[in-house]
């Protein structure tokens, strides 16, 4: 009996014609033999989107995303959807490496046999075509091409088709994307070779790029920026080190290989490969190496340094709640940022202790500042009030009396260009004076090694005011061997007046 002419086995191969994710848990599951996840679910959307021809991701390493391009491209030749495919990677032996994958999957699946035949039988009479490594045709039908970066692709004609499939695959080598005339020349075969393949004049040619970012200027980045290309950019994790694919790395696997980078001064690393955040190591501004660490415990903050550690009394700290709210009237349609700090002006110590940043609504900023307040006991609570004044100080005032708290309350007025307020705050990271909570700082860290190609600014905006804050309050750090303890004294007149102007604070 043959296969195909059961209904319901019709039904499933319809199914598998109109979606690559079917067609792997179908026809490949043994390629595919855990759950997809979210992150999969993009891959799949975008890849198999047919009003798209020009596509881009940028996955994390580790989730299947080659797996997934050669299983787009065998979906194509089992329902004949591409006469002329080209499989592109960082070096021909790569490329013919994928290929060749294909082809033994495609021979030697035993249910491709069963329901498609054998991939060497052509559907046309008489017709003796290629099958050899460096290229080969499928069913007499679609001829697959491989090829590595900068190989002759001019020209590309097969039976009269030109290419209608092009999959790009991890295009970009680790060490060559440093070098900028290496990127250029890559970038200008890219464009005025490759991309210049297609039939004008005939069917359309389908362009998929899957690669991780291994660079701020890669030709993938490039791309995700591109207005003429649909992109995608995925990460095995948010900002905060929780899982988005507990299939692959669970949350508590993701926190102990970020641990790991830490201490190797390698956390840029992670941001690049498993977070497709582009930064460059050599002319960052914030460098991974500039992250210090200390572990909050309530009465005590615990400081690492290096192979020491010391304790630090929380009670003789001057904490600050900094808030940067969205800049719109409804709040909740962009991210507001809640950062606790403390300084100890003794040790010359900056502590970032918390962060909240999501977007919310007014009741519910309100009550992510006043807590951290409480939590903290903070002295001070500064806002950013730029455009913003008639909507964010006098409800702040007015919940500070109804709720019963009382910091002292400080206007925060953004001068000069974000950028620059942000890089204000590179020499307290080159110095050593900044120290991050090594539990929740994830958010910042992210931002800072991008900047300031950041995708948010929030975080690291509002952790920038630390040092508006402690100007506009006369407050320095000591010098050596000083013996000044009066931190108590000099604010003890906060809860009294909050209108006092700091005079003379040393």
């Amino acid at each position: 009996m043959n296969l195909t002419e059961n209904e319901e086995i019709k039904k499933i191969l319809m199914q598998c014609s109109l979606s690559t994710k079917v067609t792997a848990k179908t026809l490949f599951n043994n390629l595919f033999t855990s759950p997809f996840s979210t992150l999969h679910d993009q891959v799949f959307d975008l890849i198999d989107d047919n009003t798209k021809l020009r596509k881009a991701l940028a996955a994390p390493r580790g989730i299947g995303k080659t797996t997934i391009a050669r299983t787009k491209a065998m979906k194509g030749i089992l329902f004949r959807e591409y006469r002329f495919i080209v499989y592109v990677s960082n070096s021909a032996t790569s490329a013919e490496m994928q290929t060749e994958n294909m082809k033994r999957e495609l021979l030697s699946n035993q249910l491709i046999k069963k329901l498609f035949g054998n991939i060497k039988t052509s559907d046309y009479e008489a017709l003796d075509e290629t099958f050899s490594k460096l290229a080969w045709v499928a069913f007499g039908n679609t001829f697959v091409l491989p090829r590595g970066a900068g190989q002759q692709v001019r020209g590309l004609n097969w039976a009269g088709f030109r290419p209608e499939l092009v999959i790009i695959d991890d295009l970009e080598d680790k060490d060559t994307v440093k070098n900028p005339d290496q990127r250029a020349k890559l970038k200008e075969w890219f464009h005025s070779d490759l991309m210049k393949t297609e039939n004008k004049y005939g069917k359309p040619a389908e362009f998929i790029y899957i690669d991780t970012i291994k660079h701020e200027d890669s030709l993938l980045q490039n791309l995700l920026d591109a207005s003429d290309w649909e992109s995608i950019r995925l990460s095995i994790c948010d900002e905060k080190y929780n899982s988005l694919d507990p299939n692959y790395m669970t949350t508590e696997e993701i926190k102990q290989e970020v641990q790991e980078h830490r201490e190797k001064g390698i956390i840029d690393l992670f941001y690049m490969e498993r977070m497709n955040l582009p930064i460059s190591t050599e002319d960052a501004v914030f460098k991974s190496e500039y992250f210090k660490y200390f572990c909050d415990e309530g009465e005590f903050l615990r400081v690492y340094n290096g192979e020491t550690e010391t304790l630090v009394r929380t009670k003789n700290l001057i904490t600050v709640v900094i808030v940067d709210p969205a800049k719109t009237v409804q709040l909740h349609s962009a991210e507001s940022a809640v950062v606790v700090i403390s300084v100890d002006r003794e040790s010359h110590h900056i502590f970032v202790r918390d962060i909240i940043s999501e977007k919310v609504r007014p009741d519910a900023l309100y009550d992510n500042m006043f807590d951290a307040v409480t939590r903290y006991n903070a002295r001070i609570l500064a806002v950013e009030v730029t455009s913003l004044h008639a909507f964010i100080s006098q409800p702040i005032e007015n919940q500070m009396r109804v709720r019963g708290i009382y910091p002292f309350y400080l206007e925060l007025n953004a001068v000069g260009k974000k950028a620059d307020r942000v890089a204000s705050m590179a020499p307290n990271y080159r110095l050593g004076y900044m120290y991050h909570n090594k539990d929740n700082c994830g958010q910042l860290e992210s931002q800072l090694v991008s900047f300031p190609r950041s995708k948010l600014w929030d975080v690291m905006d509002a952790t920038a005011y630390i040092n508006k804050v402690m100007d506009e309050l006369s407050y320095y750090f000591d010098p050596p061997d000083s013996d000044n303890d009066d931190s108590e004294v000099e604010f003890e007149e906060l809860d009294n007046d909050d209108t006092l102007i700091f005079e003379g604070i040393i």
